[in-house]
């Protein structure tokens, strides 16, 4: 967060000048009193200097920041015809915007392990760090979904089809849902035309066996 050390005579006067810089009201600011001397001149004339820090409020920034995300994120899904609802967790102790998505339509942002979500994520500080400059990231995460679950597999997908690629030798990656099934065949349907796959057992026993197709 921006901050501003500032000196003056009057501590009223300071605040009014940091209000002005920082661009917010007195009682969005936090003040820390540096410095406070007093002293006589030779002339016996007494004199007074204070030093302070001033920032915004961690509440104020957060709040800021989430609700120009939310008036974009409204905005696009609105344009998009999405059906997605937000709620939103100020974080203050990691100084962090959490915007949670549910609703219908959030498949269309976790599809091939979350890549959308992760696009999304970065357009979304991109226009808020425009608009209010940097500053506090706003984490996007669908409601009580495990993404980075996904997002290994995915990985996990990526390693084991370039192996394939390599050596030409079958790969085995072991699925636990339907849901981790239709990740990997969505991955190897779209992007990999040489290699096929056969999908075998039940339960948590179920693979995917990747092989080399000529």
């Amino acid at each position: 967060m921006v901050e501003k050390e500032l000196e003056g005579k009057s501590l009223d006067q300071l605040i009014e000048t940091a209000c002005q810089e920082l661009g917010c009201i007195p009682q969005d600011l936090e003040i820390e009193i540096l410095e406070y001397n007093t002293s006589s001149s030779l002339l016996g004339i007494s004199g007074k200097r204070i030093k302070i820090k001033a920032k915004i409020k961690p509440d104020k920034v957060l709040s800021e920041r989430a609700n120009k995300a939310l008036m974009f994120l409204k905005d696009l899904f609105n344009y998009a015809g999405f059906s997605i609802e937000t709620k939103t967790n100020l974080l203050k102790e990691q100084m962090q915007v959490e915007i949670l998505f549910s609703g219908a339509d959030i498949k269309y942002l976790i599809e091939n392990g979350a890549e959308p979500l992760s696009a999304l994520e970065f357009l979304t500080n991109k226009v808020v760090a425009k608009a209010l400059g940097v500053g506090p990231k706003i984490i996007l995460k669908p409601h009580g979904i495990n993404i980075e679950r996904e997002k290994r597999l995915v990985n996990v997908v990526k390693r084991a089809v370039e192996k394939v690629k390599t050596t030409k030798e079958s790969q085995v990656i072991k699925i636990g849902s339907q849901k981790e099934q239709k990740i990997v065949t969505n991955i190897l349907k779209q992007e990999e035309k040489n290699i096929s796959y056969v999908i075998e057992g039940e339960g948590s026993q179920k693979r995917i066996i990747l092989n080399w197709k000529e």
